[in-house]
């Protein structure tokens, strides 16, 4: 079933009526085969005009068959069952763009104080191509409002085009002043007054569009009769961009877009510079004239620059305070924390940046990695004070209330002329929608803070794990070393006793290494209070994932009470005049922004808590790394001074051997000691080879008794000296030590 009732024709329905506007009306059509929809437009006034005009009519379609470009509407062919007779005046078959006109959009509750800061860009690119095309093809639109620029869905982005092109710029004068009945507000000054205009006319009106896309509102007295408009407004100073009317009736300008916007603060100065040059009332110097290099209009290139700006997003989370500086290619990182630093009073070595990701820029990069491409979320920036380890929630800036909202609050029940109530009720929508934002973007702070705190704690906990496997390899080795230190020692003492070999030196020695194994057990002491210390920060940062902020849906109360307010204002805005005429005061509204701060309140406390608890836990991080870096280097120079001390012992007891040996040496001969070293004691030489001297039998006997007993003690003392210390070599090079685990100091 159509809208009209009306039978298909030749396949097609028509649908809806999607306008009209002073010639036409504009109604979608739809194949039932096909699924093609188009936009069909006839004229409704063809029976009020003469030949002329309708000549005029007729040459205007053929002039936007030929225009092509993605931000004017596109041209589709009259399909013949739809098709008029040559009698009466041609159809116009265009496009259909799904997304509506852009008064829809702005009439919208949540656009009552202007659109997002990407659809602002968008629009004014879009429209500005089209507009620059247009000119290009000497065609003045003359009639550019929100009613003439229509949204389309194109690969998940919305790209806005312009219809209803000049179709009145050929009529008479007498037939554009009609046409622009309610639309006066956009008109240019020259044109309103029927003087003699230029394309100049087109960036008023782009002026005025891109203005109320910001601000909600339209730039000058909007609510003010066309004809006391032009007498005040021409008053107006070259840089003026907007106008008011004060509590007291005086009519104030003003060079500063009004507040409240969804702009950040570096594309409000920008766009201040540029709606001053598309808003002169000087037509001749309206626009900036045209750039020599480019040889384009100034109006143009400054949009193309500004909107091509690279502008860096920083929230300064302890103030809670939301910052944006344009930044260039070249500019270097400490540059930019420079200006931070001077804005702020954080000096740039107290400086913590986190992006998003929770990763710290890198300081060899330029500040544009801080940088992403305008999206529905920015990237944000995260600046945090290195030497704060909990956040002062004290610190924070609360944002201020609206001065007409703080108004209504303090008189809810004074009653406003309709005008500045809906005013009032727009602002507090916008006060509203802030909070949400705000909440937003202080939970990406967390969450980026959190991930930071993951980030670090890792290789924490690496290097925590490093520390308590050194340590357990040193415990065993220093466990080893003892049982075979105190061995040797009893053997030493032993043999001692029974009037052998000793070394004052090398006892003392071996005792001082058993003095140093007192200080691998207080090390190790140490290491397992530091080990307690990070188990006991690995439970808090658990702790930190089960905080609510680091959950998704915790704007919710916050969004309610936006949806709230955005209602009341729609009924206000749908208020019949009847039911404007009739004053009412501002409780119901005025109950949603105190819920609203309420709840922000409570929500900013918890999360500036949980806030303070990831910077708290970072800071004990940086505490405890250095002492257990510092205590993986005591736990290697221990394992290294144990090897050595193990080492020298080896090389005491081979000493103890060589001295043992030297002295049989010395009584025996070197062919006896060579004899004893193979083991070979049982052949001895004979008694004529131990001396050839002829001294008595008696005393060569003598000689050759004592010998023997020498022989005989040194040769067991000997075997078992090497029997030991081959024992232990064996023992301590042939144990298997995988079940310590590698060691951070080993090599393969």
């Amino acid at each position: 079933m159509t809208s009209q009732g009306s039978a298909p024709r030749g396949g097609w329905v028509e649908r809806h009526i999607l306008g009209s506007g002073g010639f036409g009306t504009v109604t979608l059509w739809e194949n039932q085969e096909s699924d093609e929809r188009i936009a069909l437009k006839r004229c409704r006034l063809q029976n009020e005009m003469n030949a002329k005009h309708r000549q005029r009519w007729e040459q205007e379609i053929t002039i936007m068959k030929r225009l092509d470009h993605p931000n004017v509407i596109a041209v589709r062919d009259v399909p013949p069952p739809l098709d008029v007779g040559k009698d009466s005046l041609p159809l116009l078959a265009m496009e259909y763009c799904s997304g509506g006109d852009l008064r829809k959009v702005l009439n919208r509750p949540e656009h009552c104080c202007g659109l997002p800061e990407l659809q602002v860009r968008f629009l004014a690119r879009d429209v500005a191509r089209a507009i620059e095309y247009l000119h290009g093809k000497r065609i003045i639109h003359r009639d550019l409002k929100p009613e003439n620029i229509v949204l389309q869905n194109i690969e998940d982005r919305i790209v806005y085009k312009l219809i209803d092109l000049g179709y009145a710029k050929e009529l008479d004068q007498g037939s554009v002043c009609t046409s622009f009945v309610g639309t006066l507000q956009y008109l240019a000054p020259e044109l309103f007054a029927s003087q003699k205009y230029t394309c100049t006319v087109d960036y008023w009106s782009f002026g005025t569009v891109v203005f109320e896309c910001i601000t909600g509102i339209r730039p000058f007295l909007p609510s003010m009769a066309p004809v006391l408009w032009h007498r005040e407004v021409c008053q107006k100073k070259v840089d003026d961009i907007c106008a008011i009317l004060d509590s007291t009736g005086k009519v104030r300008f003003s060079q500063k877009l009004p507040t409240p916007n969804h702009l950040c603060r570096t594309l409000q100065v920008y766009f201040e510079q540029w709606l001053r040059m598309m808003l002169y009332w000087d037509p001749k110097a309206r626009g900036g004239g045209i750039d020599p290099d480019q040889r384009r209009p100034n109006c143009f290139v400054l949009l193309d620059n500004l909107l091509e700006m690279k502008i860096v997003h920083v929230l300064n989370v302890s103030a809670n305070q939301m910052m944006s500086y344009p930044v260039v290619e070249k500019q270097t990182l400490q540059e930019l924390q420079r200006i931070l630093s001077e804005e702020t009073k954080i000096p740039v070595e107290e400086q913590e940046i986190l992006l998003a990701s929770g990763i710290t820029p890198d300081p060899e990069k330029p500040a544009a990695q801080c940088w992403s491409k305008p999206g529905e979320e920015d990237w944000i920036v995260f600046l945090f004070r290195k030497s704060t380890s909990v956040i002062n929630n004290n610190d924070k800036q609360a944002k201020p209330i609206p001065l007409m909202v703080q108004n209504i609050i303090r008189e809810p029940n004074t009653l406003l002329p309709y005008q500045e109530q809906r005013r009032a009720w727009a602002e507090s929508v916008c006060f509203c929608q802030e909070q949400v934002t705000d909440l937003k973007t202080l939970i990406l702070a967390q969450r980026a803070a959190i991930l930071d705190v993951l980030r670090v704690n890792t290789k924490f906990l690496q290097k925590k794990t490093e520390m308590m496997q050194d340590i357990g390899q040193l415990q065993a080795k220093g466990d080893f070393f003892r049982m075979s230190l105190q061995h040797d020692i009893q053997r030493y003492n032993d043999q001692a006793a029974s009037g052998g070999i000793t070394s004052s030196s090398m006892y003392a020695k071996w005792k001082k290494m058993g003095e140093d194994l007192k200080q691998i057990k207080e090390l190790s002491w140490r290491m397992t209070e530091l080990d307690e210390q990070a188990r006991a920060l690995q439970t808090k940062i658990v702790e930190l994932h089960k905080s609510p902020f680091a959950k998704s849906k915790q704007t919710d109360v916050l969004e309610e009470l936006t949806t709230k307010a955005e209602k009341l204002y729609q009924d206000l805005r749908l208020a019949t005049k009847e039911q404007r005429r009739t004053l009412s005061d501002h409780s119901p509204m005025v109950n949603v922004v105190h819920k609203c701060v309420l709840v922000r309140h409570k929500a900013m406390a918890d999360l500036y808590t949980h806030l303070g608890k990831a910077s708290s836990c970072k800071a004990e991080i940086k505490k405890l790394l250095p002492d257990i870096s510092a205590g993986c280097d005591e736990i290697k120079q221990s394992i290294e001074r144990l090897t050595t001390n193990q080492k020298q012992r080896q090389n005491d007891l081979w000493y103890l051997v060589k001295k043992a040996l030297s002295g049989v040496n010395n009584q025996s001969g070197a062919s006896v000691l060579r004899q004893e070293l193979k083991g070979d004691i049982s052949n001895l030489p004979p008694q004529s080879a131990v001396s050839d001297s002829s001294s008595s039998g008696l005393e060569s006997l003598k000689i050759i008794e004592d010998n023997k007993q020498t022989q005989a003690h040194l040769s067991n003392l000997f075997d078992n000296v090497l029997h030991e210390h081959d024992s232990f070599v064996s023992s301590l090079h042939d144990m298997t030590w995988d079940f310590l685990g590698p060691s951070s100091g080993d090599t393969k």
